[in-house]
């Protein structure tokens, strides 16, 4: 009996393997590869531990363990073709994508129906001819650099479906999936997925929300997990297998949510106890991970408005997240934005430098946006002197000095203030010295000596500094 038991679990065992095997096989996403995702709020907002993109990477690590597929958010709240194209070299190209994925075409249609244009034709909307022009050329420049598109149709822009906004989705839509079928795109067709999951509930003076969307147009849990499993099932995972371990993707994002909530109360009674700037206060921001966590600013800098934002072994996704509550909220003057020896190169966060740039960039953006100064720390060096800690392995001296190279680069392309974080602590190997840490990660407080002038430095430039 127990030889025949024994039997029947090696013939499952060799009959579970092929088909493993071939589910990775039929997956378009494969090991190691980068996919980008360029589109407007709904991808933006898919960043949320409950978004389409978010999901996107939790679902991938839990049906095929392994592999890793990097997944860089792209979305910009707003964007149209028209913004999408003119920003697709410095979002998209540059990183050297495998895929890229284009959700555009809502606000070309929704905006165009502003400022009391019923029919949709006003001017801030993108009229089809030129919205056509814009995404064949995003899908000719990605070809022409080898990169695979995946071209999404539309979401819905109100539950209605009979809504005039929906009507003429219904032109750009057809553009869409000409254009996939004549350039040889992955069709990803949200507009169909959409149509049929709202056309059950169609009925005279329905509301325009709350199925799917919060507002007609951004999604609810519902709606981000529909375009999860929808550009998923596109690449060639089994949709049965999405929705079966969709309780276990619950559970991931509530516990995702939970350290997010934890992340944001760490400072929120502070950041109300400050208030805002008096006036003529030239406020400070230190913003990054556990290296600034660490550094005692009323101590080394006491007669400057400096506030420590940091918060130890966050990533720069996680910072991002934050971004607006804990700089952009507290009005600073100035910040500086340190992530230490950077933590999204431990691989269990599975982020690829390309994600660390474009949350560089976004941060940027953010501060640019609301009229900070702003400058950027470079990566610490690292060592692997001490026994068992050989944090090298995960941050490689090459790697981490390319990434400094690039941060460098983007400060002074765009007008931002560098501040070099590595060379004063670094030994002749380009590694952390040892008299200046304990670890083998963090400086100790000879180190942090060491740092003090340069970012005495850098508020210099940054026009902060008062003596």
């Amino acid at each position: 009996m127990r030889r025949n038991f024994a039997l029947l679990l090696l013939l499952l065992s060799l009959i579970a393997q092929p088909i493993l095997a071939k589910d990775s096989c039929d997956l378009l996403l494969q090991d190691k590869q980068l996919l980008i995702t360029l589109g407007n709020s709904i991808t933006q907002a898919g960043e949320k531990p409950e978004g389409y993109v978010s999901l996107m990477r939790k679902i991938l690590d839990d049906l095929y363990p392994e592999q890793t597929v990097y997944i860089v958010n792209a979305g910009i709240s707003g964007h149209k073709s028209t913004d999408m194209s003119e920003r697709f070299e410095r979002d998209v190209l540059q990183y050297s994508p495998d895929w890229v994925t284009i959700s555009v075409g809502v606000n070309d249609v929704w905006h165009g129906f502003y400022d009391h244009h019923p029919k949709g034709d006003g001017p801030r909307g993108v009229p089809l001819p030129l919205f056509r022009e814009k995404v064949i050329d995003m899908v000719a420049r990605a070809q022409a650099s080898g990169i695979r598109v995946a071209l999404f149709t539309t979401t819905v822009i109100k539950e209605d479906l009979s809504s005039p906004e929906n009507t003429k989705l219904v032109v750009y839509n057809k553009a869409l999936r000409q254009i996939a079928s004549k350039y040889n795109c992955l069709l990803v067709d949200m507009d169909k997925a959409f149509r049929r999951a709202l056309e059950p509930y169609q009925k005279p003076g329905m509301k325009d929300r709350g199925i799917l969307t919060s507002d007609g147009v951004h999604m609810l849990p519902p709606g981000n997990w529909l375009m999860a499993k929808t550009v998923l099932a596109a690449f060639g995972v089994p949709e049965k297998r999405i929705e079966m371990i969709r309780p276990r993707i619950k559970e991931l994002v509530a516990e995702e949510k939970k350290a997010l909530a934890k992340s944001l109360a760490r400072y929120a009674e502070c950041n109300y106890e400050v208030g805002m700037p008096r006036r003529n206060e030239k406020r400070l921001v230190f913003y990054g991970s556990s290296s600034v966590d660490l550094w005692n600013l009323a101590r080394d800098f006491p007669h400057l408005p400096f506030l420590n934002r940091g918060i130890g072994g966050e990533t720069t996704r996680q910072m991002v997240f934050r971004f607006r509550q804990d700089v952009i909220g507290l009005k600073p003057y100035a910040a500086i934005i340190f992530f230490g020896s950077c933590n999204d190169f431990w691989p269990k966060h599975k982020m690829p430098v390309a994600e660390t740039k474009s949350n560089i960039i976004k941060m940027a953006r953010a501060a640019k946006g609301a009229g900070i100064k702003l400058a950027f720390g470079a990566v610490s060096p690292v060592n692997d002197y001490l026994p068992g800690r050989d944090i090298v392995a995960t941050h490689p001296i090459e790697k981490v000095q390319q990434l400094n190279d690039w941060i460098k680069d983007f400060c002074q392309q765009n007008g931002l203030v560098y501040v070099d974080f590595y060379s004063p602590v670094a030994d002749s190997t380009g590694k952390l010295a040892k008299e200046f840490t304990n670890d083998g990660m963090h400086c100790n407080a000879t180190g942090y000596a060491k740092w003090k002038p340069i970012v005495v430095r850098a508020l210099k430039e940054l026009g902060a500094w008062k003596d």
